[in-house]
């Protein structure tokens, strides 16, 4: 990760965890099974309405020490939820899926090659793609980042439509690099490389396949039932914790971005990602929402 805070090794990957009583409790706490807009009669015959998504999200954040945002896209890329979704996170590891995009639009253009060497490393295009975004791994983002150049990232990412995010490396060290996004840049960038908008078709096959082999799987997987398809990446510091990517329900893809502050360590947003991993599924399960 490329703040001084992160932890020097990731997280080892970890399995779903089914968490029945405890999403029960979850539904019952944030009326997730509730269909939005339903009306029920008061005593005094007044009509109230029914919890929504949107109330089920203020009760999650009241899990969140710092802030929750949010950005859930469905299918056909429209939004289903959205909480501070322009508010500036750091980025933690998630700068890595823009440092992706940039090196493989180079491919598209020919500039670079999957196989070339990496200047000040052992590896090639290909295999620092494959450590940084399948397993988060520091050295291999830092030394995409320090070849293509922070400030070149920072403009391309600006150009290429993701204008809140930002990479500082006068902040950083040697592997590492201050930056911050948002959920609504990260939500685009997935929208785009799902539409297969972003890159050619031979690049959006390879960052799919990237996003599909995440080895750490500690945050909203831990929610999910056994054999869901997540296409993610992680974000990870000290206090923060982030989880981005692709889930397929009954065969319906949705885009679902989730950033996090505020933890006083890293650890503690571990429950808090199992309930809410499995408040989506059973939210976006739901014929009735869906």
């Amino acid at each position: 990760m490329p703040d001084r805070r992160r932890p020097s090794t990731p997280l080892p990957p970890r399995g779903p965890a089914a968490g029945a009583a405890a999403l029960t409790a979850l539904l019952l706490i944030t009326g997730c099974a509730a269909e939005p807009g339903a009306g029920t009669a008061t005593d005094a015959g007044a009509v109230a309405a029914e919890p929504t998504l949107a109330d089920d999200l203020e009760q999650l954040a009241v899990g969140v020490p710092g802030e929750l945002g949010l950005v859930l896209l469905g299918p056909d890329g429209d939004e289903l939820a959205s909480r501070a979704a322009d508010r500036p996170f750091t980025s933690a590891s998630f700068y890595k899926l823009f440092v992706a995009h940039a090196v493989l639009e180079r491919v598209d253009r020919g500039e670079l090659a999957l196989d070339d060497p990496v200047p000040g490393s052992a590896l090639t295009v290909g295999t620092a793609l494959a450590a940084m975004i399948s397993w988060s791994d520091n050295p291999s983002g830092a030394a995409l980042g320090r070849w293509l150049g922070w400030a070149e990232l920072e403009e391309f990412a600006h150009r290429h439509g993701f204008p809140a995010t930002t990479f500082d490396p006068d902040t950083g060290d040697a592997d590492r690099v201050a930056m911050t996004t948002t959920p609504a840049d990260v939500a685009a960038l997935l929208e785009r490389l799902r539409r297969g908008e972003l890159l050619s078709p031979a690049s959006t096959a390879l960052f799919r396949q990237l996003l599909e082999d995440q080895q750490l799987d500690y945050a909203l997987p831990s929610g999910f039932s056994p054999g869901t398809a997540f296409a993610h990446k992680t974000g990870l510091l000290e206090d923060v914790s982030h989880d981005a990517g692709l889930l397929t329900l009954d065969g319906r893809e949705h885009v679902v971005v989730v950033m996090t502050d505020g933890w006083a360590g890293y650890e503690d947003s571990r429950p808090w990602y199992r309930d809410t991993g499995a408040a989506l599924e059973t939210w976006l399960l739901d014929p009735a929402r869906a």
